[in-house]
């Protein structure tokens, strides 16, 4: 049985694949990248030869199934995807 050498929160939205695009948002997430690289180097300098991996989205899907309201009216901006879906207008009858 081996040991945890390292232990990491890190971000993997889509926009750090936006930063290394040529447009309007190259760049924009060039720290969250070199923290990779930086994890990568940290992982290769202690040995680590396996990586667990939990993903979990909680934010994007909290509170947005059941909120028992009458009415839904607002615009919609994407935690996971801002550069994607921003600005989205919604209106619906509640539960």
């Amino acid at each position: 049985m081996g040991k945890l050498a390292l232990a990491a929160k890190i971000t993997h939205v889509p926009s750090m694949y936006l930063s290394e695009l040529d447009g309007p948002h190259k760049g924009c997430r060039d720290a969250a990248i070199e923290g990779h690289h930086e994890i990568g180097r940290r992982c290769r300098e202690l040995g680590v030869d396996t990586l667990v991996i939990f993903d979990v989205h909680w934010l994007v899907n909290s509170g947005y199934h059941l909120n028992c309201a009458e009415h839904f009216e607002d615009d919609y901006t994407s935690n996971e995807l801002p550069h994607f879906i921003k600005f989205l207008h919604y209106a619906h009858s509640g539960n």
